[in-house]
């Protein structure tokens, strides 16, 4: 009998921990439903959506997928793209993005009314949209809790490489050797939105303030991805007008107009983020940290601090500027363009956003 009851107990003993454990370990964590959001530490899905310059414009939407992929990197969500192909794309790509992810960014002004409609549409998801606020059919903002507009101030990053344009043009072909003598530059935009118009404005605006006798011509593609447009119309710049400084704000256009002045043999000056990569005429870019603003908004939103009303991106946090001067550039211009950012973000100096025509 005491030999046969060791078994029993252990038999008893054995089934006892197995019910404990079980009643300790067998659980699975707590999570919530509603987009992904968990109170594990699994990362909320991230969907970029870009517009139709797709993400190999080497300008606006290949920055924001640079600030993406750094924080896809940092937080380890999956890759979510969605490229689109026309603005008929985009109530539909956002709409996909929407199902599948708990934060949507769209980029580009053009998306503002598919936003508005998506956004509304799925009040459970959060969404980012780069240049404007969602709007309605008539193009009036429409304030939405889900929805966080980034703005930047486009007109102070002009207002440098309209500095840079400006003060070349004062230093004359003795300085810089390829300026053609007409005291005349260029921009070349894509469509006459807020944010193109910001740029142009700051350029033109700052470059007359440094020389006031430059002339500035502003023409428009009416595109943001067909480069011979773009080309077309720097050609017309630089032939009829002499233009001999090209300022593109075409997104992937306007690498037309920086093809168009390295085969004329004029200066070039790039948009959103450094192109000095396209060819040598680039000689600087009005920068917009478009990455820094992609990456500092999913940040917040993984850290559960999203918020729909967040300050704009300008010179004083970093979320404007410009690309480092070529050895084109006469060392004389770089103390210039740097007192001019010191009368900007000191508000010495208020930098208009309104082309003058």
């Amino acid at each position: 009998m005491r030999r046969s009851g060791i078994p029993s107990l252990l038999v008893s003993l054995l089934v006892l921990c197995g019910i404990m454990l079980s009643a300790c370990g067998g659980s699975s964590p707590s999570t919530s439903t509603g987009g992904g959001n968990s109170t594990s530490s699994a990362p909320k899905s991230v969907t970029l959506v870009t517009d139709i310059g797709g993400l190999n414009d080497q300008s606006f939407n290949q920055s924001a997928y640079v600030g993406y992929t750094k924080a896809m990197g940092e937080l380890k969500f999956r890759r979510q793209v969605i490229e689109s192909k026309s603005q008929n794309d985009y109530v539909g790509n956002l709409t996909r993005a929407a199902q599948t992810s708990d934060l949507v960014i769209g980029v580009g002004f053009l998306m503002a009314t598919a936003m508005d409609q998506v956004a509304k549409a799925n009040p459970t998801k959060s969404f980012a949209l780069i240049d404007a606020c969602p709007s309605d059919a008539k193009g009036n903002c429409d304030p939405l809790k889900n929805v966080a507009p980034l703005y930047f101030k486009e007109q102070q990053a002009g207002c440098l490489a309209g500095v840079v344009a400006g003060e070349m043009e004062t230093l004359g072909k003795s300085k810089a050797s390829k300026l053609l003598g007409n005291n005349t530059i260029g921009a070349v935009g894509g469509q006459s939105i807020p944010p193109v118009d910001h740029y142009i404005a700051g350029y033109q605006f700052c470059a007359k303030k440094v020389d006031p006798k430059v002339t500035v011509k502003v023409n428009y593609s009416n595109s943001f991805d067909n480069t011979a447009a773009c080309q077309d119309i720097a050609n017309n710049q630089i032939g009829a007008s002499k233009a001999d400084i090209i300022f593109q704000v075409a997104g992937g256009c306007g690498v037309g107009a920086l093809q168009a002045a390295k085969a004329k043999g004029v200066y070039s000056i790039g948009v959103d983020s450094d192109q000095s990569h396209v060819n040598d005429s680039v000689i600087t870019s009005a920068v917009k940290r478009v990455d820094q603003a992609v990456y500092i908004t999913i940040k917040n939103f993984e850290s559960g601090k999203f918020s729909n009303n967040p300050a704009p991106f300008d010179l004083t946090n970093d979320g404007v500027g410009y690309a480092p001067l070529s050895s084109q550039v006469p060392a004389e211009v770089k103390p210039v363009v740097d007192k001019y950012i010191q009368d900007i973000k000191s508000g010495a100096l208020q930098v208009p956003d309104t082309v003058q025509k």
